[in-house]
């Protein structure tokens, strides 16, 4: 299937007014413009429509109509300051209305700035009334949607690379619109805001994205911990050898010091520091006490004694299973 080109060109010479059904096959074919004599008058003109050869189904719904320079009414304007882009088109106008002698409602117009030295301003001023610019588009009103008006020596000043629509059709011929500025403005406004409200929501999405990547692993991590303090809680509750052999390690003398205590369910080991006879004592005690365990009793020696009346204080790691 052929795509249709963004817009179609149409060419005014003296003699003919040719069709392109796109701005590449103008660039390839045409080469520089240049003026071609007076401005035509209103039978002329027609001779010179009448040459014009349409291909219906080429044609674009946008068209952009390039005339000599000398079918317009250009002007050059020096002035002696800087002129505000908001002011730039009402300045325009009057030098437009000036040099075509018509009504300000009747006069289309576009215009040019040029910066010079000492902070002058070169205004250029393209215009026509809007009775010329109809009949200049009249050959192709049933066929496209758009018509605007350019003269070939803008066309020529424009790199290739920008002669796109819109670019286009904001230099070409159009009446005074008094709220273009602030609708550019406002347009500008609704572009930064559209940037900021994308750029607050991706931040958001990042910050909830992460959030809830470490909720996730935080609700993970507690899960694990409570599945550890159930097991934890239901081996203690189910284990009677366990709490029968915590209740011999809190009958220990003031003497003993518990480092570590360790139940399970058939096996606990915990470590004490203490003399060494009261570690007999007790383990005489306890193994007449509980026959039915057994016993595995580890001894490191603190202190060797160097007298009759010190004592030896050892480290014992007691480990004790039920049979």
């Amino acid at each position: 299937m052929k795509l249709m080109p963004s817009y179609s060109v149409a060419i005014y010479s003296a003699q003919t007014c040719t069709f392109f059904d796109s701005p590449e096959s103008v660039n390839v074919s045409c080469g520089e413009f240049v003026n071609e004599g007076s401005t035509p008058d209103i039978d002329q003109l027609e001779s010179i429509q009448a040459t014009l050869s349409l291909d219906n189904e080429s044609i674009a719904s946008r068209l952009i109509v390039l005339v000599p320079d000398s079918w317009l009414s250009v002007s050059q304007h020096q002035v002696d300051h800087l002129i505000p882009s908001s002011l730039l088109p009402l300045a325009a106008l009057s030098y437009a209305v000036e040099t075509t002698y018509s009504p300000p409602e009747l006069v289309m117009f576009s215009y040019q700035q040029e910066t010079l030295p000492a902070k002058h301003t070169q205004l250029t001023v393209f215009a026509c009334s809007n009775q010329w610019a109809e009949r200049l588009c009249l050959p192709f009103k049933r066929l496209t949607k758009s018509c605007v008006i350019m003269t070939k020596q803008q066309w020529a000043d424009m790199p290739p690379k920008v002669q796109s629509w819109s670019f286009c059709s904001q230099r070409a011929l159009s009446v005074y619109q008094p709220d273009k500025e602030k609708c550019k403005s406002a347009r500008r406004l609704w572009g930064y805001l559209l940037i900021l409200s994308v750029i607050i929501n991706s931040m958001a999405f990042a910050y909830l994205f992460v959030s809830q990547q470490r909720t996730e692993q935080a609700l993970l991590e507690r899960k694990s911990l409570l599945e550890t303090q159930s097991t934890w809680s239901s081996e203690q509750e189910t284990s009677e050898f366990s709490e029968s052999v915590l209740g011999l390690v809190q009958t220990l003398p003031v003497s003993a010091r518990l480092a570590q205590f360790d139940g399970r369910i058939a096996t606990a080991t915990f470590k004490v520091t203490l003399p060494k006879q009261d570690l007999d004592r007790l383990l005489a005690r306890w193994h007449q006490q509980h026959q039915h365990w057994r016993w595995k009793v580890e001894e490191h020696s603190l202190y060797l004694p160097a007298s009759v009346n010190q004592e030896e204080v050892v480290d014992a790691s007691i480990s004790v299973f039920e049979y």
